[in-house]
């Protein structure tokens, strides 16, 4: 939406406009229809980045082509860039089809893909060769740092590594697995903030869901590195929501806006 404001003369608190390079808002179109993905653009579409659809089976064995690409059509012309969950850039993976996967992803009108090793492990190098496959193709690659089922904490360094290394692949953003930030939140650790300072939160985005505790993990997210930290997995449903606590004006985020406020003599309302 870029027409004028219902109220334009209320100050907003400052948020940068599409295409932008911080706060980033990724959400996750599941199995949703053509009518309602067209409803969800005219609502909150100019809050959202890109789109991911992570209704894997659907998107590999269910939709013909033809639905994908009226689908990733409908969001490129409301400026919303649309990328596969990385479960079928495993699957390909697992059955030894990357550059075939990657070539249908750009035939299919996606603008991104996802390389994500959260539930296999890709043979040493293959995965900076999946990156340049993707390039090749000219997609935005999104990777993926953990495990979807982690059995021990996120390294850092180790993490910072495989980051960079990403990056000077050719990677657009490395994602960082929603289960290693809940682990991280629960643990108490620094090592998103490790993360942040070593890769650039520029270069990070970061999980807050599936899941009940989407919310919590959003809230913590941008209280620890502010309005304008990247997210990821973010329902349709939900966009809203997030955005509106990057403002600080939700419940879930203790509508701290307003915390400024506290203790301070408010502007007098002039008599009728």
């Amino acid at each position: 939406m870029t027409t004028k404001p219902a109220f334009e003369f209320l100050e907003r608190p400052p948020r940068a406009l599409k295409p932008r390079m911080r706060g980033i808002t990724v959400v996750s179109d599941k199995a949703r229809s053509l009518a309602d993905a067209a409803s969800f653009i005219e609502t909150v579409g100019d809050v959202v980045d890109h789109m991911k659809i992570p209704d894997h089976v659907g998107v590999m064995w269910r939709y013909p082509a033809a639905l994908i690409r009226k689908k990733n059509a409908l969001y490129a012309k409301a400026g919303i860039d649309t990328l596969p969950g990385g479960i079928p850039f495993e699957v390909a993976a697992v059955q030894g089809k990357v550059v075939a996967f990657m070539e249908r992803v750009a035939e299919l009108g996606f603008k991104g893909v996802e390389v994500s090793e959260d539930s296999i492990d890709l043979a040493p190098g293959d995965r900076v060769l999946a990156i340049r496959q993707a390039r090749r193709h000219g997609l935005a690659v999104f990777t993926e740092l953990g495990k979807k089922f982690p059995d021990q904490p996120l390294d850092a360094q180790e993490a910072i590594g495989m980051a960079l290394r990403d990056l000077e692949a050719g990677t657009h953003l490395v994602v960082i697995e929603k289960s290693d930030v809940a682990l991280v939140i629960k643990q108490g650790t620094d090592t998103l903030h490790q993360l942040m300072r070593g890769v650039g939160p520029e270069h990070l985005i970061v999980e807050c869901g599936p899941g009940a505790d989407r919310f919590e993990i959003a809230n913590w997210l941008i209280r620890e590195f502010g309005p304008d930290v990247n997210l990821e997995n973010i329902d349709a449903e939900d966009a809203y929501v997030v955005e509106a606590m990057r403002h600080g004006l939700n419940r879930a985020s203790d509508y701290s806006y307003f915390h400024a406020w506290r203790g301070k003599q408010l502007p007098r309302i002039p008599a009728a």
